[in-house]
């Protein structure tokens, strides 16, 4: 858990074909992840873990073709694109589709 992080990001990135997520954000706060591609990744695939994370933004990401593992999460079994745990952060202007269940979780 790495705390406030004001000058991290991940900008312009590609993660196609994975078995476990694409983001995991763990006890980070004022992270900016933008501008990402990810396309049939197992599992959530930008995922803000433990509800403690706060003021992260999520930018202009595109996520196709979320797919279920059976090796994760029990929650991974109806994956959502994005598995947002507090309301505390900020999702604007992302696209997802062809999720094997949810575009958007909401757990909170």
């Amino acid at each position: 858990m790495i705390g406030a992080v004001h000058q991290s990001y991940a900008t312009g990135c590609s993660t196609h074909e994975g078995n476990n997520r694409a983001f995991t954000i763990h006890g980070t706060h004022y992270l900016r992840i933008s501008k990402n591609v990810v396309f049939g990744v197992k599992g959530h695939n930008i995922f803000i873990e433990d509800a403690a994370e706060t003021k992260n933004i999520m930018t202009g990401n595109l996520i196709m073709k979320t797919m279920r593992s059976m090796s994760l999460l029990n929650t991974d079994a109806t994956p959502g694109s994005f598995w947002i745990t507090h309301p505390d952060n900020s999702i604007i202007g992302n696209h997802a589709g062809g999720s094997d269940r949810y575009a958007y979780w909401y757990d909170l």
